[in-house]
């Protein structure tokens, strides 16, 4: 009997990959992001890392995680904890080695789940091998980078070859003395914008998808999208206002920086390199795009390449003050422009912004939730979120952020991204279980005593326990073809329904508000008469389980979302 559970085995699992593959996999997945540098430290440096994340690959199948996608842990000098890459095919060794990554890919397959990785591809470190190449003009590094001869003013001095500014708020070009050129960067100063204009950069990265993907990887997340490319005409962009200030992004309109056409085809062809590996190993890799651009910009990924672009309306647009109405329309605005038979995903959180629970509140952090997985599609949750963690507020001296020590002491909480990315809360031991050094790479929140995932898997009402209640639930949705229709009953509410796989209703009803509401179920047709309420976000007057009397007359508490079912 051994032996042929051992060829069984064999038979799902070669080298680490997963051949016994469901080519709808990533159609209806809960993808889980993963800040390597603060899930779980392994050795006691105080910095989170692979090994780590391999000593707690049994939890993502508690949470029934489909994939796990992992922030960059690529070789860097972390000036921007790792989106600044010094070598694209090498690990940093403060998260481990290769070998450690090999076994991280075994582990997550062995799991029956999916590993995603981030891809860099705007820009390197001013540390690459590249970038010190092409200083020198040595081929082919000569024309990686975006160089140009600057512009000579009537009084004979040099200076920029054109108004472009960095998002940084400051001019995008800087002069190398060695080369006698200016490079550009459209991000910070050491990260230094590449060249696709070059037939070789495109090859070279395509290297690159080729390394991790033959290693097993399953996909990648793109960072950066509209930034890939600059118009070779290298014109002034237009003031915005009637101003230039080199030190302020928004004085001037992004027409020649941002979202040009042949980014398209650049991540179309990243596509069909997957698509290549996607049919060898008879398994989708998947392709997915970072991109806070417009609507119609980011549709057009779905046509170039794209699996799908991240759906970030729930945090670009989603605050404290948001209606049921207004909530609608976010999810309203992005199934109405996807193209047919494009698949939706909904974003909670992720290591850029605040955490879901501090910008709208832990009871409406509890409704989103129930969206962000039970609206059709992807689910897209960043670690911590499924505990209910909160942003930590760190002094001017623990802050560790580029971004927010660029914008110096005055201003640096406003341009902090380090509140959602403390090390997370596993317990209440030393360094919240984290590590075992008492100061970890950023201080941890306070509230770590009592808001850990030890204390959220015993409470039976706790966060987390929803989370693996929803994560359950979502799996009984189909990937496809299915009808989903929502309703806005007033400002507050919101609602929808769904059919189970095996075409059972399903009802979802939101109160945003701050009062009860009291909703008529007959807001949908062909209702049935009679409705159980399967789960409730708070307690309320009805049990979970209990038959609802009048489901013309459904009361809501305030912020409290409701899912229903019929009686089989």
């Amino acid at each position: 009997m051994k032996g042929c559970l051992i060829f069984a085995a064999l038979l799902i699992f070669v080298n680490g990959k997963n051949i016994d593959c469901n080519p709808k996999w990533w159609k209806n997945m809960l993808l889980y992001q993963i800040y390597p540098r603060s899930f779980k430290d392994s050795n006691g440096d105080g910095v989170g890392d692979i090994k780590g994340i391999i000593s707690k690959l049994d939890y993502f199948q508690d949470l029934k995680v489909d994939a796990i996608w992992l922030s960059p842990f690529y070789s860097s000098p972390m000036f921007d904890m790792g989106y600044d890459i010094s070598n694209f095919t090498e690990v940093d060794p403060i998260f481990g080695t290769l070998q450690d990554f090999k076994d991280l890919i075994k582990g997550t397959h062995e799991r029956g789940m999916k590993l995603i990785v981030d891809f860099v591809p705007n820009h390197t470190s001013d540390k690459h091998k590249w970038f010190e190449m092409s200083i020198k003009k040595i081929d082919p590094y000569t024309n990686y980078y975006v160089w140009r001869k600057g512009r000579t003013l009537p009084n004979g001095t040099i200076t920029y070859p054109n108004n472009w500014i960095s998002t940084y708020n400051d001019p995008g070009w800087i002069w190398n003395e060695e080369r006698q050129e200016y490079y550009y960067h459209q991000f910070s100063t050491f990260q230094i914008e590449l060249n696709y204009n070059s037939t070789e950069l495109r090859e070279e990265m395509k290297n690159v998808l080729k390394f991790w993907s033959a290693l097993g990887v399953d996909g990648f997340r793109m960072d950066a999208a509209p930034y890939y490319y600059e118009d070779q005409k290298f014109l002034d962009e237009p003031l915005s206002g009637t101003i230039y200030n080199p030190h302020d992004y928004y004085s001037t309109k992004k027409i020649y920086t941002r979202d040009q056409p042949e980014t398209y085809d650049l991540v179309q062809s990243w596509r069909d390199l997957l698509d290549e590996y996607s049919i060898k190993e008879k398994c989708p890799k998947v392709l997915i795009i970072e991109a806070y651009a417009s609507v119609n910009y980011t549709m057009d990924y779905y046509k170039h390449g794209a699996h799908f672009p991240f759906n970030f309306n729930f945090i670009d647009k989603l605050n404290k003050d948001s209606t049921g109405s207004d909530v609608a329309k976010y999810v309203e605005d992005w199934m109405s422009n996807m193209p047919d038979d494009s698949v939706a995903n909904w974003v909670s959180g992720n290591h850029d912004n605040r955490r879901l629970v501090s910008r709208i509140g832990e009871k409406r952090a509890r409704i989103i939730m129930i969206l962000v997985f039970l609206l059709p599609g992807v689910a897209v949750i960043y670690n911590g979120d499924e505990i209910g963690m909160e942003d930590t507020v760190l002094s001017w001296e623990d802050t560790k952020d580029n971004e927010a020590c660029n914008a110096g002491k005055d201003k640096y909480l406003s341009k902090s991204r380090d509140y959602g990315r403390t090390p997370f809360q596993w317990d209440n031991s030393t360094s919240a279980g984290f590590s075992t050094n008492p100061k970890p790479w950023l201080p941890l929140n306070s509230n770590y005593l009592k808001l850990n995932l030890a204390n959220e898997k015993i409470s039976k009402d706790s966060f987390y326990n929803m989370i693996v209640f929803l994560s359950k639930f979502k799996k009984d949705f189909p990937t496809e073809n299915e009808e989903f229709v929502m309703k806005v009953p007033n400002k507050n509410v919101l609602a929808f329904s769904r059919h189970t796989k095996d075409d059972k209703p399903v009802y979802i009803v939101a109160n945003y508000g701050n009062n009860d509401e009291h909703v008529d179920m007959k807001i949908f047709n062909d209702v049935p008469q009679k409705l159980i309420l399967y789960y409730a976000t708070e307690s309320c007057d009805i049990s979970i389980g209990d038959v609802i009397k009048d489901s013309g007359n459904l009361k809501v508490p305030a912020q409290t979302g409701f899912i229903l079912t019929s009686i089989s």
